[in-house]
């Protein structure tokens, strides 16, 4: 090995120089991943949601569902349900009104939950029971909007069990 005295001492100071960069470089990844991370947790939509807190004895009237939720409820009513209850909810044929009198003289004083599971065990009366629970909810939701019940900041469950305790009531 021919090496000079000068050239074996810059190798060893070229190693060191090396690995210290590598460690800042490692370092200042880190730092930006963690950065990254916070700022995407930061950003996730769930993250800023209310909790749902069980729901205790009430009524439609304490705006139970979101305006997203019933309009989510809306596309999958017009796709699915409009055809048979009409686009103005008035019911064509056999099916029944989703609003107007009619609707509140049946529903009225029934629990949330009963309507809930109508729609998830009976509809679409061509398919019966193939709607998931989020879809129902949705349903359920874009029902109230349209018989102008107030829309809240907390979605609607899509749980029958959830809504047992709140009422359909008429206009106070």
């Amino acid at each position: 090995m021919n090496v000079k005295p000068g050239q074996l001492a810059r190798r060893y100071r070229g190693d060191a120089r090396s690995a210290t960069c590598r460690r800042r470089v490692i370092g200042v990844t880190g730092a930006l991943t963690a950065l990254l991370t916070v700022m995407q947790v930061a950003a996730t939509p769930g993250a800023a949601a209310p909790l749902r807190r069980p729901l205790g004895p009430g009524s439609v009237w304490d705006s139970v569902f979101t305006l997203a939720q019933a309009g989510r409820g809306e596309s999958t009513f017009r796709a699915t349900c409009a055809s048979c209850h009409g686009d103005s909810l008035a019911g064509i044929n056999d099916a029944p009104p989703l609003t107007g009198p009619v609707f509140h003289k049946t529903w009225d004083g029934n629990a949330l939950s009963s309507l809930f599971n109508r729609i998830s065990n009976d509809m679409p009366s061509d398919n019966p029971g193939t709607l998931t629970n989020p879809q129902v909810g949705e349903l359920v939701a874009f029902v109230l909007k349209y018989n102008g019940y107030p829309a809240g900041k907390v979605e609607l469950p899509s749980a029958a069990e959830s809504l047992m305790q709140i009422k359909i009531l008429p206009k106070p």
